[in-house]
Parts: C-alpha cells; sequence; structure tokens
C-alpha cells in the first residue's frame, strides 16, 4: 500500500505528464501567433498611410497641374511645401515622383535617411502609390515608402513579453498541481478533525435540546407575532400564542374551539381568496405567503401577513404552521407611498410634456431660420402640431395676399372636416380679438367646419404687431375635456400651449413674408419688376462657368431704347417711368421660360439666352425687334407714341471667355447699331478668321436688310405660359 505522501507525488507528477508539454505548446503559440499578428496589421496599416499621402500629395499636384500643364514638372516650389509636409512625419521613408512613362522626375525626390532606406529591414517597407490625373488622363505618378523601424522594434518587444508568458505558464503548469493536492489534503484533514469534534458535541447538543424548547416557547410569547400550527384536515388551530388576544382583542380559547381556521373573523372580500390558499398549500406541500385583512373584537381592521408552511408529524399527519405579523401600518405607509408616487408620475409626466414643449419650440424656431419658403415652414407647422397634439385635431388657416379670404395651409387628425377657404368676416375669433373663447350656449355656427361652434374646440387669431396673419383652430380629443386624477384641466393646458404655439407661428411667418419681400427687393428692378443688374451679373458668371463646363453657347442680347431722353423731354419722366414699366412686362412675355431679362441701367436692358449661337440669337433679337411694332402703353388714360430700340449681340465663346468681355463686346455692338441710325441689330465682332467675319458680316447684313421698316418680322414663338 502506498502511503498519502506518495499518492500524493504520483498525482503530481501525473498532471505534471499531462499539463507542461500542453501548456508549453501554447505558450509557444502565443510566443509567434501574437507578434506575427500584430506585424500584419501594422504592415496593412503603414501600406494605407502611404496611400493616403500618396492620395493627398497627388491632390495637390492636381492644382498645380491645371494651372500650368506643360510646365508642371518645373514647379519645385511645389514638391518644397510637399517634402515640408512629409518631413513632419518620421516615419516616412522617402517620397518620388514619376511622369506618365514611369520615369523619374529629377528634383521631385525626398528622402528623410539616405542611410535607413539602403539597410536590409526597409527593403521590403511599406509602400503606396497614386496616380496623378489630368483631363482623365494619366499624367504621372507618386510613389511613397513608410519606414518600418518602428513596426519591427514593437514585434521584437511583443515577441519577447509573449516568450516570457509563456515560459511563465509551463513553469506554473508544473509546479501548480503538486501544490493543490497538498492544499487539499491539508484541507481534507481538518475535515476530518473537525467531525470528530463533531461528534464528540453531539452529545452536548442533545442535553441542551430540551432547555432549547423552554426558551423557544419563551421566545414565542415574546415575539410581536402570533405563532399558530392547525390541523390541515379538520382546519382548526392546535395552537396559538399569547400575542393572538393582544392583537385582535380575543380569548385564545375561542381561536382554539372555531373551526375552519376562524374564517367569519377574516374580512368577507378576502376570505375565500385566504381558504383557497389554505387548501392550496395542503394539497402541493409548499408554503406561501398571504397579506390579508382579519376583524379585531372591536371593529377594527388589522392588516396581518401570515407565513404558512407544511409539515408532517411522527404519523404522518400534515400540519400547518405559520406567523401572522401585523402589517397594519406598513399597509398604511404603502397606500400613502403609492398616492405620493402616483402625484410624482403626474409631475414628471408634466415635466416631460414641458421638455418636450420646449423642445419642439426650440426645434420649431430652428427650422423657421431654415426656410426658404412658406410651402416649407407650413409643413413644419404641421409637424410640430401632431408632435405637441397627438391625439387632437386641427387646422392653421393663412390671409391670402388679397386680405379677403383664409385659406388652410395645414391640418392634422381626422376629427373635424375642415373647409378649405372662408371668409375672415365670418371668423368668431378674429371678432374677438385676444379673448377668442366663446360660450358653449350661444349656439354660434363656425365656417371653417361647416356647423355649430363645439364647445371642446377653440379658434385662437394668429397676430404679429397687430396685424392678423391667420386663424389656429384645435377641436381637442374627449379625454382631454374632463380634469384627470391630480385635478388639472388638460384642455385648458392645451388651450395655453396652443396660444404659445400660435404666437410662435405668427412672428415666423411674418418673418418669412418679410424676408420674401426682402429677396424680391434684392434681385428685381422696382420699376420694370425685371432683374437688377447685381443679379444680372451673377447670372451671367454662373451660366458662363456652366457654358464652359459643358462646351456650350450663351448669347447676350444689349437692348437700348432710341431717342428715350427726347421721350422724356417731350412727355414727362412719369410717362417714360411707364414706359420702362410696360417694356419689361413685354420682355418678360416674349422671352423663353429659361432665359433671363435685366435692367442694366436707364433705357438699357439685357437678356441672357442660354445655350444660344450666335445665329439664334440675332433671330431672337430680330423677332424682339419685330414684336415691339404691336407694343402699346398708355399714360393717363392717352396711348403713348410708337419707339423703337437698338440692340447689341455677342455670344460665348466667340465674342470673349469672361463676363466683362462679352458684355462690353455686346455695348460695342450696340453703340455700332446706334451709329448707323439706331432701330437694328449689330452682332459684335468675331475674333477670328478673316473667312469667319466674312461670313459673318453677310449674315449681319442680310438681318438688317431684312429688318428695316416696311419688312414683315417673323412672329415670337418663346412667350411664357
Amino acid at each position: 500500500m502506498k502511503t498519502g505522501k506518495e499518492i500524493q507525488i504520483d498525482l503530481g507528477q501525473f498532471l505534471s505528464k499531462r499539463l507542461y508539454p500542453l501548456s508549453l505548446g501554447i505558450g509557444l503559440v502565443i510566443s509567434f501567433c501574437f507578434p506575427i499578428t500584430y506585424y500584419v496589421l501594422e504592415y496593412k496599416g503603414g501600406q494605407r498611410t502611404a496611400s493616403h499621402l500618396a492620395d493627398k500629395s497627388a491632390d495637390k499636384l492636381k492644382d498645380v497641374i491645371i494651372a500650368s500643364p506643360n510646365l508642371w514638372k518645373y514647379q519645385i516650389y511645389s514638391f518644397t511645401e510637399i517634402e515640408r509636409e512629409m518631413s513632419q512625419g518620421s516615419d516616412v521613408l522617402s517620397l518620388r515622383i514619376l511622369d506618365g512613362k514611369g520615369a523619374p522626375i529629377p528634383n521631385y525626390q525626398y528622402q528623410q535617411h539616405s542611410w535607413e532606406k539602403t539597410v536590409w529591414w526597409n527593403r521590403w517597407a511599406p509602400k503606396g502609390s497614386a496616380d496623378i490625373l489630368f483631363n482623365n488622363e494619366k499624367v504621372g505618378r507618386i510613389e511613397v515608402v513608410i519606414s518600418q523601424r518602428i513596426i519591427l522594434l514593437k514585434t521584437l518587444l511583443l515577441f519577447l513579453v509573449s516568450a516570457s508568458a509563456g515560459l511563465l505558464l509551463a513553469f506554473l503548469s508544473y509546479n501548480f498541481p503538486l501544490k493543490i493536492v497538498q492544499r487539499l489534503e491539508a484541507e481534507l484533514q481538518e475535515q476530518f478533525n473537525n467531525i470528530q469534534q463533531a461528534y464528540k458535541e453531539s452529545d452536548l447538543l442533545r442535553h441542551l435540546a430540551q432547555e432549547s424548547e423552554k426558551r423557544f416557547r419563551d421566545l414565542v410569547d415574546g415575539l410581536d407575532a402570533v405563532v399558530w400550527e392547525a390541523d390541515a384536515q379538520s382546519r382548526r388551530f392546535t395552537f396559538i400564542s399569547n400575542q393572538v388576544e393582544n392583537m385582535f382583542l380575543i380569548p385564545m380559547e375561542e381561536w382554539l374551539s372555531a373551526a375552519d381556521f376562524f374564517k367569519e373573523q377574516i374580512e368577507r372580500g378576502d376570505r375565500e381568496r385566504v381558504l383557497a390558499a389554505y387548501q392550496r398549500s395542503v394539497e402541493e406541500e409548499a408554503g406561501c405567503r398571504l397579506e390579508y385583512r382579519r376583524i379585531s373584537n372591536d371593529g377594527t381592521v388589522v392588516w396581518v401577513q401570515d407565513n404558512i408552511r407544511i409539515v408532517s408529524d411522527e404519523e404522518g399527519k400534515k400540519q400547518l404552521r405559520g406567523v401572522m405579523v401585523d402589517v397594519t401600518h406598513k399597509k398604511n405607509a404603502e397606500e400613502a407611498l403609492n398616492m405620493l408616487n402616483r402625484e410624482l408620475q403626474n409631475s414628471v409626466h408634466q415635466l416631460q410634456q414641458r421638455n418636450l414643449e420646449v423642445s419642439t419650440f426650440h426645434e420649431l424656431s430652428e427650422m423657421f431660420q431654415l426656410c426658404r419658403e412658406r410651402e416649407e415652414a407650413y409643413r413644419i407647422i404641421g409637424v410640430a402640431a401632431r408632435k405637441l397634439f397627438p391625439e387632437d385635431s386641427g387646422a392653421f388657416y393663412i390671409l391670402d395676399s388679397s386680405r379677403n379670404m383664409l385659406v388652410l395651409s395645414n391640418t392634422w387628425g381626422e376629427t373635424v372636416q375642415h373647409e378649405a377657404q372662408f371668409s375672415p368676416e365670418t371668423c368668431w375669433a378674429l371678432r374677438r380679438g385676444r379673448n377668442p373663447r366663446l360660450s358653449t350656449n350661444n349656439h354660434l355656427f363656425c365656417e371653417n367646419i361647416g356647423s355649430e361652434i363645439n364647445p371642446r374646440c377653440f379658434c385662437i387669431p394668429m397676430l404679429s404687431q397687430g396685424e392678423t396673419i391667420g386663424v389656429f383652430h384645435m377641436v381637442p380629443s374627449c379625454a382631454a375635456t374632463a380634469p384627470n386624477e391630480a385635478g388639472h384641466d388638460d384642455n385648458e393646458e392645451k388651450y395655453q400651449l396652443a396660444v404659445s404655439m400660435t404666437e410662435n407661428v405668427a412672428m415666423a411667418v411674418a418673418n418669412l413674408s418679410l424676408r420674401e419681400s426682402l429677396r424680391y427687393l434684392s434681385i428685381r428692378d422696382p420699376l420694370t419688376g425685371l432683374f437688377n443688374r447685381r443679379y444680372m451679373e451673377e447670372t451671367l458668371q454662373r451660366k458662363l462657368m456652366f457654358a464652359e463646363r459643358m462646351k456650350r453657347t450663351l448669347g447676350i442680347i444689349m437692348i437700348d431704347l432710341d431717342h428715350f431722353k427726347r421721350f422724356n423731354d417731350t412727355h414727362g419722366h412719369d410717362a417714360g417711368d411707364t414706359l420702362l414699366r410696360e417694356f419689361g412686362s413685354f420682355l418678360l412675355n416674349n422671352i423663353r421660360e429659361y432665359d433671363f431679362a435685366c435692367r442694366y441701367g436707364g433705357e438699357e436692358f439685357i437678356c441672357i439666352l442660354p445655350e444660344t449661337t450666335l445665329e439664334k440669337t440675332l433671330e431672337r433679337a430680330e423677332e424682339l425687334r419685330g414684336n415691339l411694332k404691336s407694343f402699346k402703353a398708355e399714360h393717363l388714360g392717352r396711348p403713348l407714341e410708337k419707339f423703337t430700340f437698338s440692340a447689341g449681340v455677342a455670344v460665348y465663346p466667340e465674342h470673349g471667355a469672361t463676363a466683362a468681355e462679352i458684355v462690353k463686346a455686346a455695348d460695342e455692338a450696340l453703340y455700332l447699331a446706334k451709329r448707323k441710325g439706331r432701330n437694328r441689330i449689330v452682332a459684335a465682332v468675331v475674333k477670328g478668321p478673316p473667312v469667319e467675319k466674312e461670313k459673318l458680316l453677310k449674315l449681319i447684313t442680310s438681318r438688317n436688310t431684312a429688318a428695316l421698316p416696311g419688312k414683315n418680322d417673323k412672329p415670337w414663338n418663346y412667350k411664357r405660359p
């Protein structure tokens, strides 16, 4: 037979032989896997960094190539800026720029440390490249190399740490089983000694049991609870402590003589539940805990908590044992706490509602600042109304521009069918002003819903600086008509919230209307209604950029009214203003929808015709001059005399590459038309070969000959819808 020490040693050696090779293998795997994985991830990251730097440098060289497509290779200062940015990062090893054929460009190379590039560990250093494109063609390539010195040092350090951890694991796997076995043997010996000591103490405990029973009875009698025992079959109490007389004012003898758990003393509403719980405990042989009410001898209600469990005596007869504790004060405290909890929940709900209102108003204000049109503002108003009044329904009416009708702008909910529009004179809210509420017994008729006014609904006028903007109509849900549990009138709260929302909406709509008016005045000429000179310059520049990008043409017609100063001197400046205003309407009605008519200054006008050649521009100018024969204008009830205009035509890119050049070319052509006798169209001189100038001269001559007085002009077919 082997001793315990020998068995312990054999067990330790057995565990060492099994665990040591496994732990040693795991240590080796950890030593190599972690460093290799780390090196691969860092190497991939270096490649991504090199590619990112190459892309960034390529983007900077694109601007240089665009500025000088043929001389970009000699812009050394541009590469110096890229080299300076590369030198700030210590990981960049070298930078090269190659031309489209792959040959290195002189002076376009950068090396931070020449010695480091030749060392063995940077032969496979992370590299990234990017193509340099110009007009969708590859004109060069950038190569960036990242040093991996730091990566190799970190990998080596990780290898040393992993190898140390693996060796430590192998060492612990050899010594740890022996220590565990020794500790278990000591614990088993200690438990054996404890068992022997327990046997010695059992005799002493047996003698103390009788004294413990006596102390238990004394303890039961001293508890502030009723301890009882009852027969499960007869439902009679076989034992009950003395505290029952103090708790219920009923003698112990009456409890012990009463049948069926003294159910007559249980409160009538809890009786069936308590008896069913007793019966279920007997059938399932499981304890339970009940809280119910019992009636004391003086008629007061006592809440008790009865902890029941079922036991069996030596004969196998089932007994119920329980402890009844008076929890009346606890129940009263719970009811008070529940009431306070309900009040707190109501307060929290009101606070959440206020937070929702504040956030909604804040969001509404921010969205109004971003609106550009009224339709956007109306949609935002509808979203905010649904968010603030999700269970209700209503509508917003806005006063139209003629200020004689209220037009429906937005609705939500499905309670009431609103009319599309109605007269402000029929709205009782506008009649009453700032106190729009009406009595419920007036039997008044509301036009916006087409029926008698409901006592639950209300209309609120939207006013801004004393001016009527519209009306807000709302019908609260049925749940909001009566006070809630806390006594608050939800209908009144919704009314106050609707008033606040109406004030914000009225101010926002008024500000939006003002912004629209200011925007109209900032781009329109107040006399003619045409675009002003500033808007013309912005539009011309924008259209020229589009034409340049899309390889399109763009025509310009500069118009000047003939002898307008003499007309003013003869008929007065009021008649001259009338003539300019009617001529502006004439231009708007005789150009295409996507053309732009602008007042350049005084009696000069400019028409911008996108995607129009020189020939088409001349045709449209002649047609416009021909339609002037049917032009009619009246001043103070008398028709104004007929007049003519002269025009100069210029086209991009024949007559210039910038807006200033094209306008100047059209202006020079206009002055040439005036010097030739007015009432004619002249095209600007083309900057090109003599053959093109000769063809254009013939075209201009034929157009001017056809436009002489007495000739029939072509009808204008470009009126706006």
